[in-house]
């Protein structure tokens, strides 16, 4: 497989300033996403090779299963019939900030729930604490190691020798200064370290602000001081994520890349079907940014393959694609097919929006 999240499903019920009305039964939680994200880029035949798992509870809406379904990704369900899907509630205050939290009891993932097929897979997305971050890699590599063992066919055989890209994904609430330690210790064995701007501030205890003329220098210093002497003779990457402004990469050896948000750009030219498309305004595209980090990280786990060689810049160029098509509704996006065939999202080619793109940013020398 090329992709495997251990980030869960939830249903979302997203609440507004009045006289909004709530979305309720809107599919949700990190694991989705970026099971989305990396979706994105692999239509069929080849969407059965990104891997997540979905616990299906005795009130799991048809629509939403029907919706998985079209992805045509191989996504388990385990039936949960005793009890609720995992659902939570996501409230927008006044100054923007989100408010979340479970409304039932949630079903964490781990390396026993994985099946064989995620076991043989290329990359694994994991949305944790330090502590549990380490203790998923161990797991996985030791289950990995045991299959290896008693498997006898040849092909899974080589899948499971090679040695899988962990992508790690901090969880907010443990982005604080008494978790660094622990954090520095998971950067070993990561190869992606990817948080937000907002939980990499907090968690060396301070604010990086990006409109403050020294914003962008404080930020590389950050980098150096914190990240890069961790990571100088190792492979871990950084990705910070900052939303609207793109993403800023930093790699062992001082290499820093940044590159900005799709919705930094001009108008959408990857528009196929136009009719859909020209019912918005490009600047007004944005909808939600739930779920849009998410879709980042799986949009850059197929770029990174996609490069053959592990080129940072045109992973992040996935990433950020994939996250463009998460925010430009509240949920995921719409599946269709163009005329010719073509498989769309919300009317747009992934594959040409990318194209335009890459062509924009290698336009502004970025």
């Amino acid at each position: 497989m090329d992709f495997v999240t251990l980030g869960m499903f939830i249903i979302d019920e997203i609440h507004y300033q009045p006289p909004r009305k709530p979305d309720v039964d809107v599919i949700g939680g990190a694991g989705t996403y970026a099971a989305l994200g990396a979706r994105l880029f692999r239509p069929p035949p080849s969407a059965s090779g990104i891997g997540w798992t979905v616990h299906e509870g005795y009130d799991f809406p048809g629509h939403i299963k029907s919706t998985i379904d079209s992805w045509q990704t191989r996504c388990e369900f385990i039936q949960t019939p005793e009890r609720e899907t995992t659902r939570a509630r996501n409230r927008y205050e006044l100054n923007g900030h989100r408010a979340f939290e479970y409304l039932n009891t949630k079903i964490r993932l781990d390396e026993t729930s994985l099946t064989l097929a995620q076991l043989t897979s290329k990359t694994y997305h994991l949305i944790c604490s330090a502590q549990r971050c380490l203790s998923l890699i161990e797991g996985i590599l030791a289950r990995r190691d045991a299959e290896l063992i008693n498997q006898t066919d040849r092909k899974i055989r080589n899948l499971l020798t090679l040695v899988p890209i962990f992508i790690w994904e901090p969880v907010p609430d443990l982005c604080k200064p008494s978790e660094l330690i622990h954090c520095l210790k998971a950067l070993q064995r990561v190869d992606i370290f990817s948080p937000n701007l907002e939980e990499f501030g907090s968690l060396l205890g301070t604010s990086i602000d990006l409109d403050q003329p020294d914003g962008w220098s404080q930020l590389r210093q950050s980098c150096q001081e914190v990240i890069e002497p961790t990571l100088s003779s190792l492979r871990t990457t950084a990705v910070i994520r900052l939303g609207e402004r793109g993403c800023y990469v930093a790699e062992p050896g001082r290499r820093y890349l940044r590159l900005p948000a799709y919705y930094d750009q001009q108008p959408d030219s990857s528009a196929i079907d136009t009719a859909a498309a020209d019912k918005r305004e490009h600047a007004n595209r944005v909808i939600d940014p739930t779920g849009g980090g998410n879709a980042f990280l799986g949009g850059f786990a197929i770029g990174l393959q996609h490069s053959g060689q592990g080129s940072m810049r045109e992973a992040a160029a996935y990433g950020t694609i994939a996250a463009s098509f998460a925010i430009e509704q509240v949920g995921v996006p719409t599946l269709g097919l163009s005329s010719s065939g073509v498989e769309t999202w919300n009317g747009a080619s992934v594959e040409g929006r990318l194209k335009d793109y890459i062509e924009k940013v290698a336009e502004a020398g970025t």
